[in-house]
């Protein structure tokens, strides 16, 4: 399927972008929903399911000709992300109104529709009319490999150094430069604070401005390799919060990780955040329109009361093994597909496989 997306990219380079300013989303049309239904129905034909997990597979999944029932899973719907993350803005009218046909088609067909938070939950029953008795929330789970044991995160001392760490994949979205400046704040309140960021770093014009020595970036981390996996695990370790101001999210599972090793989240209350963060018992989510004095000024309120503080980390990693883990989230989706009779008899709801 690479030739479709090869001719829709050249369009919007040298006719559709030059002449109207605007994109046309072609990986996520309804030629391509055509060219997928046609691709999968015949590979659907040659053997028996008895169902299909769909994460994010709107455009896959809505014109696909298919008896077997399809469990949609997603973090959020079409209409939120359009002109909220940046990868979705910009597009011609004709590009939103086909997002919302696929995103439409896709949430009547499923037999089920599987939600990481309230937030995306809504906008499928309010935006798109989706059938509230089949759309569930389940938040998603750590994706880190070997969490450290209860007894050795839960608690950890405060030392006179505050360390903050952020995880994520671009500056702009997650809120890299208000994290700076609650390093700084926390410096000037007297609270010798660093911070080290992972995956992702200043955009180049801008580096000169980012030149704190308790400033670190590591650009990337593969959890597949190993020494990359203990740098890690390190960070995790030794960091005292997860910072991450997101100016926009639909499911930061970084938050799970964070938590499966007994780490306080301070973020923003965005997108679908609040479906993963316990507001003053896991962590804090200030107002988007939070600046880093209002984050230094929560953090050095938490980090300077230790019973507070070593509460937070003992409910964030008891939050990670109740809800925040895959085989958490595996065991409420098998509950509630054979609530509606959707679970292959032959295997119980609670039966662990």
């Amino acid at each position: 399927m690479v030739w479709p997306l090869r001719i829709g990219d050249n369009l919007n380079r040298r006719v559709i972008v030059p002449l109207t300013g605007k994109r046309y989303q072609y990986s996520w049309s309804v030629p391509m929903a055509w060219l997928y239904a046609r691709r999968f129905a015949p590979l659907l034909r040659q053997q028996p399911f008895d169902l299909l997990l769909a994460p994010a597979s709107f455009t896959e999944m809505a014109y696909l000709d298919t008896q077997v029932p399809i469990i949609y899973c997603e973090d959020s719907t079409l209409r939120q992300l359009m002109d909220f993350y940046p990868g979705l803005t910009g597009l011609l009218e004709v590009s939103k109104q086909e997002l919302n046909h696929i995103e439409k088609r896709a949430l009547d067909k499923a037999a089920l529709v599987c939600y990481s938070s309230d937030w995306a939950a809504r906008s499928a029953i309010e935006d798109y009319g989706a059938d509230p008795d089949k759309v569930v929330v389940i938040p998603f789970g750590a994706n880190y490999p070997s969490p450290p044991a209860f007894a050795e995160m839960a608690s950890k001392p405060r030392t006179s150094e505050c360390r903050l760490f952020l995880l994520g994949g671009e500056w702009g979205r997650k809120g890299g430069a208000i994290a700076y400046d609650t390093m700084l704040s926390l410096n000037e309140l007297g609270l010798t604070t660093t911070l080290t960021v992972v995956g992702c770093a200043p955009p180049p014009d801008e580096a000169a401005h980012y030149q704190h020595p308790g400033f670190t970036t590591i650009p990337y981390l593969n959890m597949g390799e190993p020494a990359d996996l203990v740098r890690l695990d390190e960070l995790f370790r030794t960091a005292d919060f997860f910072i991450l101001p997101s100016r926009a999210e639909c499911a930061a599972i970084a938050f799970a990780d964070a938590n499966a090793f007994g780490l306080p989240v301070v973020t923003t209350d965005v997108g679908g955040i609040a479906s993963f963060v316990e507001q003053g018992k896991t962590g804090l989510m200030l107002p988007l329109s939070a600046n880093g004095d209002d984050f230094a000024a929560a953090i050095a309120g938490l980090y300077r009361d230790e019973h507070a503080y070593q509460q937070m980390r003992v409910a964030a990693r008891r939050h990670y093994e109740a809800v925040l883990n895959w085989d958490r989230w595996a065991l409420h989706l098998k509950q509630e597909l054979a609530a509606r009779g959707l679970w292959p008899a032959a295997v119980g709801a609670g039966d662990g496989r």
